[in-house]
């Protein structure tokens, strides 16, 4: 049987996890892993028109309009080489998105990583940052060696503002509302992938190659 070319987005709430496995997935499968945020800020870094544009909206912390967001992704991603496949992290958010990229660059796997609420809550009401090189640790699961002390570079360990369980009930809303439909949307096309992220990372990691496996796709 000839092997399909992984060719996917992931999506799933805050804290699920989506990061860590797309991460391994793009390494086990040899393929892009295109963060949308990453493109965003290439995009302002350029300081283009779109970019600027999007800036005015981030600098306010607000979310940029699907017409901005699909120009810039469009723009962006036709930039790069994705002969070899693509994972696709934090785009698209809607299924207005998702119907746009559908013209731009098809997808033939709509990954969605499931956790409940209070999974949600507990993980990230739980998570800390290092201050320099950005490594994630949580107080529980993965504690650092030495407390508030990243274990990587020996900066200090500081918890978002927004990580507090009614700002994170408040952001879940806004994610079931604007991108949980969109697992019906890729169930409709016949590409979704729904898994229990409430397990192990590695586990998970494990559980997700497996059905990629008996979907045709292979490393």
């Amino acid at each position: 049987m000839k092997h399909k070319q992984l060719r996917c987005v992931i999506f799933g709430p805050q804290g699920c996890g989506k990061g860590t496995q797309g991460s391994l997935l793009a390494d086990r499968f040899n393929v892009h892993l295109i963060g949308a945020g990453d493109l965003f800020r290439a995009e302002m870094a350029e300081k283009s028109k779109l970019g600027h544009l999007v800036k005015q909206y981030v600098d306010q912390g607000l979310l940029a309009p699907d017409e901005l967001v699909n120009a810039i992704m469009a723009r962006q991603l036709k930039k790069m080489d994705l002969e070899r496949g693509f994972i696709l992290d934090g785009y698209p958010r809607n299924v207005e998105q998702a119907t746009y990229l559908e013209r731009l660059l098809p997808v033939n796997l709509a990954l969605q990583i499931k956790i409940g609420d209070d999974e949600v809550v507990r993980r990230l009401a739980g998570r800390w940052q290092c201050t320099k090189c950005k490594s994630v640790y949580h107080e529980t699961q993965a504690p650092p060696a030495e407390k508030g002390i990243c274990s990587m570079c020996g900066h200090t360990l500081v918890r978002r503002d927004d990580d507090v369980p009614d700002v994170i009930r408040q952001r879940l809303k806004g994610y079931h509302f604007m991108t949980a439909p969109l697992a019906n949307f890729y169930r409709q096309r016949g590409v979704l992938l729904a898994v229990n992220g409430e397990q192990q990372i590695s586990y998970l990691f494990d559980d997700i190659v497996k059905k990629l496996g008996k979907l045709g796709f292979a490393p």
